[in-house]
Protein backbone atom coordinates (compact mmCIF):
# COMPACT_ATOMS: atom_id res chain seq x y z
CA UNK A 1 0.00 0.00 0.00
CA UNK A 2 2.76 2.66 0.46
CA UNK A 3 4.40 1.71 -2.83
CA UNK A 4 0.95 2.95 -4.10
CA UNK A 5 1.11 6.24 -2.29
CA UNK A 6 4.66 6.41 -2.97
CA UNK A 7 3.82 6.11 -6.59
CA UNK A 8 1.03 8.76 -6.49
CA UNK A 9 3.62 11.38 -4.95
CA UNK A 10 6.13 10.76 -7.46
CA UNK A 11 3.91 11.00 -10.60
CA UNK A 12 3.78 14.13 -12.66
CA UNK A 13 0.32 16.16 -12.02
CA UNK A 14 -2.39 15.93 -14.83
CA UNK A 15 -3.08 19.26 -16.38
CA UNK A 16 -6.47 19.67 -18.10
CA UNK A 17 -6.81 21.25 -22.20
CA UNK A 18 -9.37 23.54 -22.51
CA UNK A 19 -11.68 22.17 -25.08
CA UNK A 20 -13.33 24.82 -27.66
CA UNK A 21 -15.78 23.77 -30.84
CA UNK A 22 -14.41 24.17 -34.02
CA UNK A 23 -17.27 26.60 -35.13
CA UNK A 24 -17.47 30.13 -34.07
CA UNK A 25 -20.49 30.77 -35.35
CA UNK A 26 -23.91 29.08 -37.43
CA UNK A 27 -26.97 29.58 -39.42
CA UNK A 28 -30.49 27.57 -38.95
CA UNK A 29 -32.70 28.51 -42.00
CA UNK A 30 -36.23 26.81 -41.95
CA UNK A 31 -39.07 26.54 -44.75
CA UNK A 32 -42.94 25.86 -44.23
CA UNK A 33 -45.09 25.81 -47.28
CA UNK A 34 -48.75 25.26 -46.81
CA UNK A 35 -50.69 25.02 -50.23
CA UNK A 36 -54.84 24.35 -50.04
CA UNK A 37 -57.48 24.97 -52.93
CA UNK A 38 -61.03 25.24 -51.85
CA UNK A 39 -63.53 25.13 -54.69
CA UNK A 40 -67.27 26.12 -53.88
CA UNK A 41 -70.19 26.13 -56.02
CA UNK A 42 -73.28 27.77 -54.74
CA UNK A 43 -76.68 26.60 -56.66
CA UNK A 44 -80.01 29.02 -55.73
CA UNK A 45 -83.33 28.62 -57.19
CA UNK A 46 -86.15 31.41 -57.25
CA UNK A 47 -89.40 29.67 -57.57
CA UNK A 48 -92.98 30.99 -57.94
CA UNK A 49 -94.66 28.12 -56.92
CA UNK A 50 -98.26 29.64 -56.97
CA UNK A 51 -100.41 31.91 -59.69
CA UNK A 52 -101.22 35.38 -58.98
CA UNK A 53 -104.21 35.78 -60.78
CA UNK A 54 -105.64 39.91 -60.49
CA UNK A 55 -108.60 41.90 -61.83
CA UNK A 56 -108.74 46.05 -61.89
CA UNK A 57 -110.94 48.22 -63.51
CA UNK A 58 -113.97 50.74 -64.02
CA UNK A 59 -117.20 50.16 -65.47
CA UNK A 60 -117.12 45.94 -65.43
CA UNK A 61 -118.59 43.56 -63.52
CA UNK A 62 -118.78 39.97 -63.44
CA UNK A 63 -120.99 37.90 -65.55
CA UNK A 64 -121.97 36.26 -63.19
CA UNK A 65 -124.34 37.10 -60.78
CA UNK A 66 -122.61 35.26 -57.87
CA UNK A 67 -119.76 37.13 -58.28
CA UNK A 68 -117.15 34.12 -59.20
CA UNK A 69 -114.22 35.93 -60.19
CA UNK A 70 -111.87 33.50 -59.44
CA UNK A 71 -110.63 30.56 -61.96
CA UNK A 72 -110.48 27.54 -61.12
CA UNK A 73 -107.06 25.90 -59.83
CA UNK A 74 -104.99 23.30 -61.70
CA UNK A 75 -102.51 21.20 -60.37
CA UNK A 76 -99.38 21.58 -63.26
CA UNK A 77 -97.34 18.59 -64.63
CA UNK A 78 -94.24 18.70 -62.17
CA UNK A 79 -90.72 20.24 -63.19
CA UNK A 80 -87.47 18.89 -63.07
CA UNK A 81 -84.12 21.08 -62.73
CA UNK A 82 -81.09 19.88 -62.00
CA UNK A 83 -82.05 17.29 -60.01
CA UNK A 84 -84.52 19.10 -57.72
CA UNK A 85 -88.67 18.20 -58.50
CA UNK A 86 -90.82 20.77 -58.27
CA UNK A 87 -94.64 20.98 -58.99
CA UNK A 88 -96.86 23.80 -58.99
CA UNK A 89 -100.89 25.28 -58.76
CA UNK A 90 -101.86 27.21 -61.11
CA UNK A 91 -105.38 28.29 -62.81
CA UNK A 92 -107.21 26.77 -65.68
CA UNK A 93 -108.07 29.94 -68.29
CA UNK A 94 -109.90 28.33 -70.82
CA UNK A 95 -112.79 29.84 -72.03
CA UNK A 96 -115.19 27.80 -69.90
CA UNK A 97 -113.31 28.13 -66.44
CA UNK A 98 -112.40 31.83 -66.26
CA UNK A 99 -114.15 34.47 -65.11
CA UNK A 100 -116.28 36.38 -67.61
CA UNK A 101 -116.62 40.44 -67.80
CA UNK A 102 -119.42 42.52 -68.82
CA UNK A 103 -119.41 46.09 -69.26
CA UNK A 104 -121.93 47.74 -66.19
CA UNK A 105 -122.98 50.98 -68.66
CA UNK A 106 -122.05 50.09 -72.51
CA UNK A 107 -121.07 53.28 -74.52
CA UNK A 108 -119.32 54.66 -71.01
CA UNK A 109 -115.88 54.75 -71.03
CA UNK A 110 -114.33 51.79 -68.93
CA UNK A 111 -110.80 50.65 -67.77
CA UNK A 112 -110.40 46.70 -67.52
CA UNK A 113 -106.83 44.62 -66.43
CA UNK A 114 -106.30 41.19 -66.35
CA UNK A 115 -103.30 40.10 -65.01
CA UNK A 116 -101.83 36.50 -64.58
CA UNK A 117 -98.66 35.49 -63.30
CA UNK A 118 -98.08 31.48 -64.05
CA UNK A 119 -95.69 29.43 -61.39
CA UNK A 120 -92.32 28.41 -62.04
CA UNK A 121 -88.83 28.79 -61.29
CA UNK A 122 -88.45 32.77 -62.04
CA UNK A 123 -84.30 32.69 -61.45
CA UNK A 124 -81.60 30.29 -61.14
CA UNK A 125 -78.15 31.78 -59.90
CA UNK A 126 -75.28 29.70 -59.78
CA UNK A 127 -72.17 30.72 -58.46
CA UNK A 128 -68.46 28.86 -58.68
CA UNK A 129 -65.70 30.32 -57.18
CA UNK A 130 -62.12 28.66 -56.65
CA UNK A 131 -59.46 29.82 -53.89
CA UNK A 132 -55.85 29.07 -53.88
CA UNK A 133 -54.95 29.77 -50.68
CA UNK A 134 -50.86 29.34 -50.17
CA UNK A 135 -48.79 30.08 -46.74
CA UNK A 136 -45.13 30.51 -46.22
CA UNK A 137 -43.35 30.07 -42.79
CA UNK A 138 -39.34 31.11 -42.58
CA UNK A 139 -37.28 31.55 -39.81
CA UNK A 140 -33.78 31.85 -39.60
CA UNK A 141 -31.62 31.57 -36.55
CA UNK A 142 -28.17 32.98 -36.21
CA UNK A 143 -25.83 31.73 -33.28
CA UNK A 144 -22.56 32.46 -32.59
CA UNK A 145 -19.93 31.51 -29.84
Amino acid sequence: MRLIFLLLLLADPVKSVPVSPSFSQGTLNSSQTTKSVVKETIVSHDINSGYQYSVSGTGVKPVDDNLIISPVPKLLDEQTIEGTTFSYTSVDITPENKPQWQLTSPGVSFNFSETLVSPGVTNITTIQREENIESVVESVSVFVQ
